[in-house]
């Protein structure tokens, strides 16, 4: 069992900031936060008791929503998941496929935990908006992610696209099959602009890769128990940044003979290597200068 168990469909973990694009798509769509609302961050929240920190301790000042995302800022993430509250908020965790398994054409199938409505207090929500405190597979990340860069989109997964005879002639053709809608256009467009961003001049900057538009988010989450201080490390993005075709998403756990397992470069810098040699091989050529 050991040998045929598949990470990306059997295994969850704590996604890290790679959630914040789905907090913040929750309160676009709901009208509750704006494209070009800005939030001051001072470097945490004082949240149902705890100090709750962004990565930047001195904190990023005033921010737009696109730099809340591009440069991973927790406490804008945090008071947007304020204002959408614990119902919200689990709501749309539920809509985007989280908790429940997505179908995909093979055994195995993790749903992953989340943290029920009734257990997300005031400091469980701010945590869950950079996405701690709940676990997720890789395939519902991006089957998620995917619509959310798509136009709203959301397909079932699959691994089987069609099924040829001794001959070579298709017998069966696996169909395209959208399961709902999970985002307005211009909510989509706007993700893929502050993904881009990231990549460009934020967190991500060493996903790039030559020619290309790479737009991502990077995502660093410290595993449990807390005090063991092991982390997973992961990249999740899309090429081109205007006009996806492939969504990447490369998950790290546990990095070894590294200085230090807290390092989202190291996912960056994979999927920038994978993608210089994926891309050309999906037929996915470069639109920008040489």
């Amino acid at each position: 069992n050991g040998v045929w168990r598949n990470f990306t469909i059997s295994d969850s973990f704590e996604p890290g900031s790679t959630f914040k694009p789905f907090t913040i798509a929750a309160g676009l769509e709901e009208g509750l936060i704006g494209e070009n609302q800005t939030f001051v961050c001072d470097g945490g929240e004082e949240v149902g008791g705890w100090n709750i920190g962004c990565h930047r301790r001195s904190g990023h000042g005033t921010i737009t929503l696109t730099e809340a995302l591009s440069q991973s800022c927790n406490d804008a993430l945090m008071q947007i998941a304020a204002i959408e509250g614990r119902n919200l908020f689990h709501k749309y965790q539920t809509f985007f496929g989280f908790g429940s398994k997505t179908g995909i054409d093979l055994p195995g199938e993790t749903e992953g935990l989340l943290t029920s409505v009734e257990n997300l207090n005031s400091s469980e929500l701010a945590t869950s908006s950079f996405g701690q405190t709940f676990t997720v597979s890789m395939v519902q990340m991006v089957a998620g992610y995917s619509s959310l860069v798509n136009g709203g989109n959301y397909y079932k997964p699959h691994i089987v696209k069609q099924i040829l005879n001794d001959d070579g002639a298709v017998i069966k053709e696996i169909e395209p099959e959208i399961l709902k809608k999970t985002s307005s256009v211009k909510t989509s467009d706007f993700i893929q602009r502050s993904m881009y961003s990231a990549v460009e001049e934020g967190t991500a900057k060493k996903a790039s890769v030559i020619g290309y538009k790479v737009a991502g988010k990077t995502g660093t989450a410290q595993k449990q128990p807390r005090t063991a201080g092991t982390y997973v490390v992961s990249f999740l993005g899309h090429v081109p940044a205007d006009n996806p075709e492939v969504v990447i998403f490369v998950v790290i756990d546990e990095a070894e003979n590294v200085p230090t397992q807290a390092n989202s470069a190291l996912a960056t810098e994979l999927a920038s290597a994978i993608l210089k040699d994926v891309l050309p091989f999906l037929e996915v050529y470069p639109t920008e200068e040489v």
